[in-house]
């Protein structure tokens, strides 16, 4: 429940439907509202606008409960949060009808909440949490995650996300080179909601929202800029190779070894073999320890990280990498060195997707791997290696 707490997102506020039979469960609510509000004399103003607020709460909170690890979403129930408007807080909702519509939910027992605090000694807080009772959900049996959609009356989020080095959010002065990122990733997510994304073979439920397609691109720092976003990025690779993207069946390409290959590629060498096969090591350790050298501070800190994952021998592990990879030794210990093998991949990931673009064919972005309907695979697979060699000068492995 605590880690539930502490990790629940942000309210979704844009959820609507047209669906018949999910109207008709939102109405039969509104109704109880409704009388809920009669009983105590009181009168029922914009009741329109009232029930907008209603339904973007109940399908928000049904999402959460249904396609996601993590049923509680988190709500300011701050007014001034509702008067200011910044970068990353577009005012949509209204303060009255929202914590009007919250405490009759809770009254009538539809919505569970955990007020939220601020201690002003320690400036210590945490904003109130919703979920979905099982009340609310036992009766939304007419419920389809298909059949809702996003309110187009509702302000577009901020796509490019800037953090500082702690991973605050930091407000910025937009430039031509910012524009035309937001511009592409406009282009982008139009895309993505004009092209039909499958999931029917797949088990979503109480793991994965298929409605979060909206692509954002994240700085921190001096670097990063990678896209997050896209629901098929959390889902296991098995799981991936099962969607179906315009009706049809999928293929998605690795870069191996990426940020090996990278960090060789700026020292002007190919890479030719497995970095992750060495002597004496699983594989699959080394891989999780490599890139963590990347992006700790020190060597005492990578250990204690490697460590964590339940790896063994971890000094004699870091020891072997750091004796296989001497031309890249440099480069480990320093996160700067890892927001810059971001950044080189996010460009990269960028160009790949608008060479794309061009020519028509939709491109689900994951890291270091795409994908693309079936039909174009060979077409994916030269763009990756021209992108690669075009920024980098080194042709990678895809595979």
């Amino acid at each position: 429940m605590t880690n539930e707490l502490t990790e629940a997102i942000p309210f979704q506020v844009h959820r609507k439907t047209d669906y018949p039979p999910m109207a008709d469960q939102l109405k039969a609510v509104f109704n109880q509202v409704l009388e809920l509000r009669r009983n105590r004399k009181q009168q029922v103003r914009k009741p329109i606008r009232v029930r907008r607020h209603l339904d973007a709460v109940i399908l928000d909170c049904w999402i959460a409960a249904n396609h996601s690890d993590n049923p509680w979403r988190t709500v300011s129930r701050n007014k001034t949060d509702y008067r200011k408007e910044t970068r990353y807080r577009r005012i949509y909702l209204k303060y009255d009808l929202l914590m009007g519509i919250l405490d009759d939910l809770v009254e009538l027992g539809y919505i569970d909440q955990k007020i939220g605090f601020h201690d002003r000694v320690s400036g210590i807080g945490r904003q109130t949490r919703i979920k979905a009772t099982n009340r609310l959900l036992e009766i939304l049996n007419h419920f389809d995650i298909k059949q809702i959609v996003r309110d187009p009356e509702a302000p577009l989020d901020e796509t490019i996300i800037k953090k500082d080095a702690d991973g605050k959010l930091i407000d910025y002065v937009d430039d031509r080179f910012i524009t035309a990122d937001r511009a592409f990733l406009f282009e982008c997510n139009n895309k993505f909601m004009g092209v039909p994304i499958n999931t029917d073979n797949i088990d979503i439920r109480c793991k994965h929202d298929p409605t979060s397609i909206t692509l954002k691109r994240i700085f921190k720092g001096e670097g990063g800029g990678r896209f997050y976003g896209g629901f098929w990025q959390t889902l296991p690779k098995p799981e991936r190779q099962k969607l179906l993207l315009d009706n049809g069946p999928v293929v998605e390409l690795d870069y191996s070894a990426y940020h090996p290959t990278i960090a060789y590629a700026f020292k002007g060498i190919t890479l030719t073999d497995d970095p992750y096969t060495i002597d004496g090591c699983e594989r699959s350790d080394v891989k999780k320890a490599f890139l963590v050298l990347f992006n700790c501070r020190d060597r005492k800190h990578a250990i204690n990280t490697i460590r964590s994952f339940g790896v063994k021998n971890v000094a004699h592990l870091v020891a072997a990498i750091e004796a296989k990879h001497e031309p890249i030794k440099g480069y480990f210990y320093d996160p700067g060195f890892g927001m810059t093998l971001q950044n080189t991949d996010s460009w990269i990931c960028e160009s790949i997707m608008k060479s794309l673009m061009a020519d028509g064919i939709v491109c689900l972005p994951i890291h270091d791997s795409f994908i693309v309907a079936e039909e174009h695979a060979e077409v994916l697979r030269g763009v990756m290696l021209k992108v690669f060699f075009d920024r980098l000068g080194v042709i990678p492995k895809v595979y």
